[in-house]
């Protein structure tokens, strides 16, 4: 059990800071490429008012050169001469300038595309890779498939978080087989509708033990698993829709299509077919262990199509953020962030990082890209401990009482009595409870 640093329960059984240090190490790798697209997009603007002032120039000095021509452009036997020269003159302008235009146009179109948002996607992609292969978001669901049927074997997964899905592939290496049944769970046993010899079907119980299971699929509610007959060879088969407390089954051909509607298992069987859905989980869990992250969508919408490719590690830290700054305001210890684990025998792991050591990631990126960070609480100023010691329990403080300006004569004490003539007496302090604890 994880724990906050003064000591009250944590909502995740994970590593936290592990999380969060290779998120920051992944966002900050990531906003890199974005920094170079702005400077990118900074002079494609520059390069469009350039070229539209150019373009401005080059009607200027068409319309200078058609009207110092005009004269010289007007018919005239006496000099016929001088009108194709200006002739000639104007349409050798006019080329020119059509051809300068060409020239800035394509000039301003190779920098816009050098800005467009999709020049940055694969580097974007690529730097939050780390992240997404080996941690994950506070309320991700996962949905996973695998499939063996067809000649390579396919094994995926989908991990969403609020706006945030990641699309997985997963290694196979030590899947690429159909898994018999009874490997997955024992006495497994089905009743299905089965024609008697009369030719009326009656329900009859049927051993899944010696079937193999040849694709599987999780999602957030469900369990599909598809059975086949033979591991060898396409047979007939049954594919079961297992739910929190219902289940279907349908038949399917040879080839893998579904040749009945889905039926309602019997509440007799659910058990045995809930035990072979969770044996499969089990076996597979692996799967999603080993990934590697091929694609993220935002809204639905995949990163390489997004307007702005920020948003999608801005949108990743903020998802991050609650949790960080109420580890930050639980730490005890000035500068970091700590987490506490329970460990056997009665002790606690401290796990911490060093708020600064999180800023020498970021501290190198513009003022717009640090802000997600630093509102996380994660930014490497010093702070005060969390627990501070009441104003009302700090003991008083020392005062020295002013010096006496004009000291006024004492009378001496009389004389006491010498020790033998004093009367013995013997003092008994009673002190109450009450006053003992006030």
């Amino acid at each position: 059990m994880y724990r906050y640093g003064d000591g009250t329960p944590f909502p995740l059984d994970e590593n936290f800071i592990e999380t969060l240090t290779s998120a920051v190490e992944s966002c900050t790798n990531a906003f890199m490429p974005l920094t170079e697209l702005d400077e990118r997009r900074q002079r494609s603007k520059a390069a469009r008012i350039e070229a539209d002032a150019e373009l401005s120039r080059l009607a200027e000095l068409e319309q200078v050169l058609n009207a110092s021509l005009a004269p010289f452009l007007v018919p005239d036997k006496k000099a016929g001469q001088a009108v194709q020269v200006a002739q000639k003159t104007q349409l050798a302008g006019k080329q020119a300038a059509q051809a300068s235009r060409v020239q800035i146009e394509s000039r301003v179109s190779a920098l816009v595309g050098q800005a467009s948002a999709g020049t940055a996607s694969d580097a974007v992609l690529q730097a939050l890779r780390p992240f997404f292969d080996h941690q994950q978001l506070p309320s991700a669901k996962w949905t996973m498939k695998w499939d063996v049927r067809a000649g390579e074997p396919i094994a995926e997964a989908v991990m969403a978080a609020g706006r945030l899905t990641a699309q997985f592939r997963l290694a196979v290496e030590q899947f690429r087989m159909p898994i018999r049944v009874d490997t997955l769970a024992e006495a497994v046993i089905v009743h299905m509708m089965k024609k008697g010899l009369l030719g009326k079907a009656k329900p009859a119980p049927v051993d899944l033990g010696k079937y193999v299971m040849v694709a599987f699929e999780r999602t957030a509610n469900e369990h599909v698993i598809t059975l086949r007959e033979k591991p060898d060879r396409q047979s007939q088969g049954l594919r079961f829709t297992v739910a929190e407390h219902t289940a279907t089954w349908q038949s399917i051909t040879l080839t893998g299509e579904n040749e009945t509607e889905p039926n309602p298992l019997d509440s007799e069987d659910f058990a045995g077919i809930r035990r072979l859905g969770d044996g499969a989980q089990n076996a597979l869990k692996d799967l999603t262990s080993s990934r590697s992250l091929s694609d993220i969508t935002l809204g639905g919408q995949p990163l390489a199509q997004l307007p702005e490719p920020r948003v999608v590690p801005m949108e990743l830290l903020h998802q991050l953020t609650p949790l960080a700054r109420t580890i930050r305001e639980r730490s005890r210890m000035s500068g970091e962030l700590v987490l506490k684990r329970d460990v056997a025998g009665g002790k606690r792991e401290e796990l911490f990082v060093n708020r600064a050591v999180l800023a020498q990631h970021f501290v190198k990126l513009p003022d717009g890209y640090r802000k997600p960070f630093e509102e996380m609480g994660i930014a490497g100023e010093d702070t005060q401990p969390a627990i501070q010691l009441p104003q009302n329990l700090r003991p008083p403080a020392k005062t020295t009482p002013p010096p006496i300006t004009n000291p006024v004569p004492v009378a001496a004490p009389p004389a006491k009595p010498a020790l033998e003539d004093q009367p013995t007496m013997s003092t008994h302090v009673i002190i109450d409870d009450d006053e003992l604890k006030e």
